[in-house]
């Protein structure tokens, strides 16, 4: 078995490197070795390492910025996508592919499925789902995760954008409309590595999946969470909870349409793993303990 990441030094990426072994039979690559933009990068290495598994733990993400650069987010999420499942189809690699809550417009009124009928309201859920059909369309095997909310110790996230600004700020507003749930960069790496290992054992069959936390909150309730935890711990913040502010997403004023519904069933997931996904608040908590030892507050 040989192991390509692509995303080596992202938020998941940081975390496969923490539980996977380092050896030659595994390789994580990062931006500087692989420009997504430069689809020839991405298939020189890919033949060169003539991997089994291809993890592609890249993606463009800033949300806001994607509705004005439509061609680098399309060339990242979807493009390059293409290139990495065609590779995977000559080597007769199993792909496993990050996607997102993103795909969906948020107007259900339950958690989404992997059988719902994706709707993505802006340029960043619309190339991810197009990274989605590229896969499909190329005759790999693949695992596509569907995710939402990913938060971790590493790279930029909700987590780490709160606590900095309630360090430093003694009033705080957050969205209150949009709900979701959490879910921590490192049970993706630790979902997607037994994914790996049943792979190995002929025991996986190409599919999407979603791969969330249970449990459900709006960015506020997250926030609130999150603010009590680190005071909790004893770390000063200038804002406690109690100066958290409910505003709505239209307050918001953002440049990009957010799904106001990103809940994920993953259940389809838990069959497969025999395993309950871990509430939120398990997975935020740890990624805020973490912060502390790190002395990210001081």
């Amino acid at each position: 078995m040989k192991v390509l990441v692509f995303g080596g030094s992202g938020q998941v990426g940081s975390e496969l490197k923490r539980i996977i072994a380092l050896n030659d039979s595994v390789r994580f690559v990062d931006r500087l070795e692989a420009d997504f933009t430069k689809p020839e990068m991405i298939e020189r290495l890919t033949e060169d390492f003539q991997p089994t598994h291809i993890i592609n733990a890249v993606g463009y993400t800033a949300v806001d910025q994607a509705e004005l650069e439509e061609s680098l987010a399309l060339s990242v999420n979807a493009e390059a996508v293409k290139v990495i499942a065609s590779c995977a189809t000559r080597l007769d690699a199993m792909l496993i592919h990050y996607s997102t809550d993103y795909v969906f417009d948020g107007s259900s009124s339950r958690p989404y499925e992997e059988n719902d009928v994706p709707n993505p309201l802006g340029v960043y859920g619309k190339s991810k789902l197009l990274g989605e059909v590229h896969i499909k369309e190329a005759g790999c095997r693949y695992m596509i995760l569907r995710t939402s909310w990913v938060i971790s110790a590493t790279g930029k996230n909700f987590i780490k954008t709160i606590l900095k600004l309630a360090k430093d700020k003694d009033q705080l507003t957050v969205v209150n409309d949009q709900i979701g749930a959490p879910t921590s960069a490192k049970l993706i790496a630790r979902v997607t590595w037994e994914l790996i290992q049943k792979d190995a054992q002929n025991l996986l069959s190409s599919g999407v999946y979603h791969l969330c936390s249970s449990g459900e909150a709006s960015w506020f309730d997250v926030a609130v969470h999150a603010i009590n935890r680190v005071i909790n711990a004893g770390v000063l913040l200038a804002c406690d909870s109690n100066k958290v502010a409910p505003i709505t997403t239209l307050e918001y004023l953002a440049r990009a349409t957010r799904p106001l519904n990103s809940r994920l069933n993953s259940n389809k997931l838990e069959r497969l793993l025999a395993a309950h996904m871990p509430h939120w608040t398990a997975g935020v908590d740890g990624t805020i303990d973490e912060l502390i030892e790190k002395g990210f507050l001081k």
